[in-house]
């Protein structure tokens, strides 16, 4: 008996504007046994995901009528769906940005298919089940991170220590520890960390980040001479130093 493709399954939306790129992309993945959806604006892009259950994204960044980095943000903040940039002209910053709001990886044109394969069967490997829409569930207990024995519940913002005692955390310090714990052991600059809280109810420059992170710090108690939990960067922002385990 013949074992089925597991490919057929999976669903990848392209999002290019350039038809002959658009032609060659889909060509490889439907080729390999993917379902492929294609876009060539963020509105067709929009309009596909309202009728369709998508498995990973490939999105180019310069779009006719919007901005692909907004498309990246937007999807992540909804899933943990696969994104993959497919830069251009694209600049380094713009990429950079891209990995820092969500997506899992990029790919310079002009790129082989065997290249390409590569990219998109690593990915979908990380995200294994991860589909768009598929919400990342906000409610109490649904989504529980652990880290050097500490517990974060995501639903209902609980920080729990390692001798089970809680810790309080104010709105903002929460969202920053929520993105740090989303993106362990990845530089994240001020600025991006500074977009993970100006929208809830606190206002403040990327030095008020770093007052934020110093009263993260000081609630996690970590033993003198140990390695710390988040490390700066000099020039450049912060790093999450343990690994983040979802349970």
């Amino acid at each position: 008996m013949t074992e089925e493709n597991p490919s057929h399954h999976l669903t990848i939306l392209v999002l290019e504007d350039d038809v002959d790129t658009l032609d060659e992309v889909s060509e490889t993945l439907s080729d390999e046994g993917f379902h492929t959806l294609r876009a060539e604006s963020a509105l067709a892009l929009r309009e596909l995901t309202e009728s369709h259950v998508i498995d990973l994204f490939l999105i180019d960044l310069n779009l006719p009528d919007g901005n692909g980095l907004s498309l990246v943000r937007d999807i992540r903040g909804k899933s943990e769906v696969g994104i993959i940039i497919v830069s251009g002209k694209t600049s380094e910053i713009d990429r950079v940005v891209g990995l820092e709001i969500g997506a899992d990886d990029y790919i310079s044109k002009p790129f082989s298919p065997r290249e390409l394969l590569a990219r998109v069967q690593s990915v979908l490997r990380r995200t294994k089940g991860s589909t768009y829409p598929d919400a990342i569930s906000d409610s109490a207990g649904q989504q529980i991170v652990e880290f050097l024995g500490w517990t974060l519940d995501l639903g209902s913002h609980h920080l729990v220590a390692e001798d089970g005692n809680a810790v309080e955390l104010t709105t903002a310090e929460f969202y920053l520890l929520r993105a740090f714990t989303k993106a362990s052991n990845r530089v994240l600059s001020r600025d991006f960390l500074l977009d993970q809280v100006h929208d809830y109810d606190w206002y403040g420059s990327d030095r008020g980040v770093d007052g934020l992170v110093s009263r993260i710090r000081k609630k996690l108690k970590q033993p003198a001479g140990t390695s710390p939990m988040i490390k700066t960067v000099r020039g450049v922002g912060y790093m999450f130093t343990p690994n983040v385990r979802k349970r």
